[in-house]
């Protein structure tokens, strides 16, 4: 926009850009390849009969979304973890708890360098519903 060169990043945080960028994107909204994004958010607002198999499923599709379309990663690992944040209301004091926050943790290895790598992504859901 300013007819200026655009800064360039280096390898190890254009990596974690494009994981953010596979993490928050839906399926279909990129109108070249429906099948990039991720299924994180169809997720969002499921029933969950058990925490433990929801999760390792979650943490399965998310692999597959970064094997995907994350190709300079090898030896990619996903760990998701649940919790849930503890917020104050500060004119009465009371705690709130709005929503759920997914934590998911990725390493592997950078292959052109052979570094190890690795990112978190913090996402905030709907309170998750135990059946």
């Amino acid at each position: 926009m300013s007819k200026q060169r655009h800064p360039v990043c280096n390898l190890e945080d254009s990596v974690e850009q494009q994981i953010h960028l596979i993490l928050k994107t839906h399926f279909t909204e990129y109108r070249y390849d429906g099948q990039f994004g991720c299924y994180v958010w169809d997720k969002d607002f499921d029933n969950i009969l058990s925490v433990s198999r929801w999760k390792d499923e979650l943490e399965d599709l998310v692999f597959k979304s970064l094997l995907n379309y994350e190709k300079r990663l090898k030896q990619i690992k996903v760990l998701i973890e649940v919790d849930e944040p503890v917020l104050f209301d500060p004119k009465t004091n009371k705690q709130i708890n709005y929503k759920k926050r997914i934590i998911i943790k990725i390493s592997g290895i950078i292959k052109m360098i052979n570094q190890p790598f690795s990112h978190t992504e913090y996402m905030f859901f709907s309170p998750l519903s135990l059946a």
